[in-house]
């Protein structure tokens, strides 16, 4: 007996005939290679680094492997008498301090540039690509040029000054400062790039809204132009501090690790960083130290990831932009219906003004507090705060290490309000 059959009926009873590799070969195809060299080069390491971590790893004589458990971490984290405990936090303590040295003019030096070149001056794409060329030099060519600069015997910069100093192998600081130097001039081009970039999006209307405003030069820059690239500055800020934890090229060129040092009986290699110090161990002459490598290894990937974790909560957006707009459709729909029940988002907080919509976002925030502070004088309107007196209009704060970041057209609110 026959019957009838609707048509999404007989197309989901179609849909269930397909195998596996029908619905999703096409997928599989494309996505088949990279899955292929990610589990090879990616995964594949990961696990046979961290299976290597617990072992006692000789690559000469595999007779002498032996599982030792979380031996090698102890020994790293807490046994203070073991050579490679000390020489493996001296590492990360040159290596921490420099990286959070270099950050502040890492990113001022590539942001003043990148400003400079935003207002295209006569010459400035010429200017644009001898700013970025370091960056696309080796890092054996670069050390090159400065061994060559800074020289004790035959060095430009000690014939330009009249000087005799032994830069790179008498004091740990003249070290340092090379070696710094040439991370700065080699590094600067990648957040040029990125700032640049940034820069190209910033809403012209705001600048225009400044200048009407009377804003000087120097003003919209502080408070228009920065706030707006607040998402790069805080990418190009932990990006420069994780590349710099694998600074490794510079110091080998340089110094190799030198001069040496010697600190309550122990001698340093006074230059050294952390990825210096395990690829000197692979080097080295001893062969059963693949282990404990892989311990120090697995704990400096820790140590960045957490870095990571706090890039991204630091960058994870609160509200999306698509929710924004709709709480924003929905307070300016309650508005025309003349009623003030829905001055709410959909978690029933009391909406946030200080949203930027449109060009005159912000001048439109400001002008609605102003109203409210004439129809409500005791309430506290500082723009860069964003909360009021009265505990039943508190507006969300927001994260304080980005208040400074977080308001453009801040030094509207007291011309407002003054």
């Amino acid at each position: 007996m026959s019957r009838l059959v609707s048509v999404e009926e007989y197309a989901y009873s179609r849909s269930k005939r397909k195998s596996f590799f029908q619905r999703y070969g096409l997928v599989l195809l494309f996505l088949g290679p990279y899955l292929f060299f990610f589990l090879l080069f990616t995964v594949y390491p990961l696990v046979y680094g961290i299976a290597m971590s617990l072992m006692r790893y000789s690559i000469s004589d595999p007779t002498q492997n032996a599982w030792r458990g979380f031996q090698n971490y102890w020994t790293l984290l807490t046994n203070s008498a073991s050579i490679y405990n000390v020489n493996f936090w001296y590492a990360m303590k040159n290596t921490a301090l420099f990286a959070l040295l270099i950050v502040p003019v890492a990113i001022l030096l590539p942001l003043i540039m990148a400003i400079l070149i935003n207002f295209q001056p006569k010459g400035y794409k010429f200017f644009r690509a001898v700013i970025y060329l370091p960056s696309i030099l080796p890092v054996s060519s670069s050390g090159v040029i400065f061994i060559a600069l800074f020289s004790w015997t035959f060095g430009y910069v000690n014939q330009w000054f009249g000087t005799t100093i032994n830069w790179l192998n008498s004091d740990p600081i003249y070290a340092w400062i090379v070696i710094f130097l040439l991370c700065v001039w080699g590094g600067w081009g990648g957040n040029f790039v990125i700032l640049s970039a940034g820069l190209k999006n910033v809403d012209k209307s705001l600048l225009e809204a400044a200048s009407v405003d009377g804003c000087t030069s120097f003003g919209k820059i502080l408070h228009v132009t920065i706030p707006c690239i607040k998402q790069q500055l805080i990418l190009c800020i932990f990006t420069t501090i994780i590349g710099y934890f694998s600074l490794y090229g510079q110091i080998y060129v340089l110094t190799n690790g030198g001069p040496d040092i010697n600190i309550d009986g122990t001698n340093y290699h006074s230059t050294m960083s952390i990825m210096w110090y395990l690829q000197s161990l692979i080097n080295g002459t001893q062969y059963n130290v693949y282990g404990m490598v892989s311990a120090m290894g697995i704990t400096l990937g820790i140590f960045v990831g957490l870095i990571t974790a706090i890039q991204l909560l630091v960058t994870k957006e609160r509200k999306s932009g698509h929710k924004k707009a709709d709480d924003f459709a929905r307070y300016i729909e309650s508005k025309r219906e003349g009623g003030a029940k829905h001055e709410h988002d959909r978690l029933g907080r009391p909406y946030r003004l200080g949203i930027p919509i449109g060009p005159f976002g912000h001048l439109r925030h400001f002008l609605h507090r102003l109203e409210k502070a004439k129809a409500a004088p005791g309430e506290f309107l500082h723009p860069l705060r964003r909360f009021s007196a009265h505990p039943d209009k508190l507006l969300r704060r927001p994260r304080p290490f980005l208040l400074l970041l977080d308001a453009p057209f801040a030094y509207r609110g007291h011309r407002l309000l003054h």
